[in-house]
């Protein structure tokens, strides 16, 4: 299986995307999915993550071994660049839009 995860798309803080990762390692397919851009079965026995963190992409192959250890320390340990805990979005929340008033 290969997958091709952007954790641009999500703002979540370190400790939830590695959660988020790690659940998706244990349960592939019945899983939400929040920043997989691409999810493609190779008929591989090896699992194939493509990450896009910020600045850095890093592709990671795992065996069943591999994902049961990515699942259980976390993602962030296993690459080589330093993980910020926190991430402020590229482009600021846009505000509610306001409701109209009616007239009375």
């Amino acid at each position: 299986m290969r997958v091709k995860i952007n954790r641009d798309l999500c703002d979540a803080h370190l400790a939830f995307c590695e959660r988020c990762l790690g659940r998706f390692l244990q349960y592939p397919m019945g899983y939400e999915r929040r920043c997989f851009e691409e999810l493609e079965d190779d008929g591989s026995d090896i699992l194939t993550i493509e990450l896009h963190s910020g600045d850095h992409d890093v592709v990671l192959e795992l065996d069943d071994n591999q994902r049961r250890l990515l699942a259980g320390e976390g993602w962030a340990y296993f690459v080589d660049f330093p993980v910020p805990m926190y991430r402020k979005p590229e482009q600021p929340v846009k505000e509610p839009v306001p409701a109209k008033e009616t007239g009375s």
